[in-house]
């Protein structure tokens, strides 16, 4: 008899390593652990907040009449591209600012292009 009960031991040891193993893995795939190159798991970043121009141009909200609008509505409006000058009147910006502007603009999501033909100032205007 000791040995029935020897070999129901075995199994039941058995039985609880592989639901142990078991609950491990769904552990492990439920938490989705990355692992490096050794199988060390990898830590756990949070991600970062979303920025404005990665939700996508849509969810910019303009302040009517500012000059940010003001340069836009400039840019967007025309099927030419306008240098930096005219768009430093329209939008009454000095011309470093409407720099910082299409950068700005740029980040935001909208495609601003820069068209360079022989010794003209640059024309920009949004891509179609």
């Amino acid at each position: 008899m000791t040995t029935n009960n020897e070999h129901i031991l075995k199994l039941c040891n058995q039985l609880v390593e592989a639901v142990e193993q078991n609950v491990k893995t769904r552990i492990y795939e439920s938490l989705s652990v990355q692992t490096g190159m050794h199988g060390e798991p990898l830590p756990v970043t949070n991600p970062l907040p979303k920025t404005r121009g990665q939700r996508g141009a849509d969810k910019f909200k303009w302040r009517q009449g500012s000059k940010l609008h003001k340069l836009f509505r400039a840019i967007a409006t025309r099927k030419h591209g306008l240098n930096i000058k005219s768009l430093a009147r329209e939008s009454g910006m000095t011309e470093k600012s409407v720099h910082q502007a299409i950068k700005k603009l740029r980040g935001n999501g909208y495609k601003i292009v820069c068209q360079r033909v022989g010794l003209q100032r640059p024309k920009y205007k949004l891509a179609s």
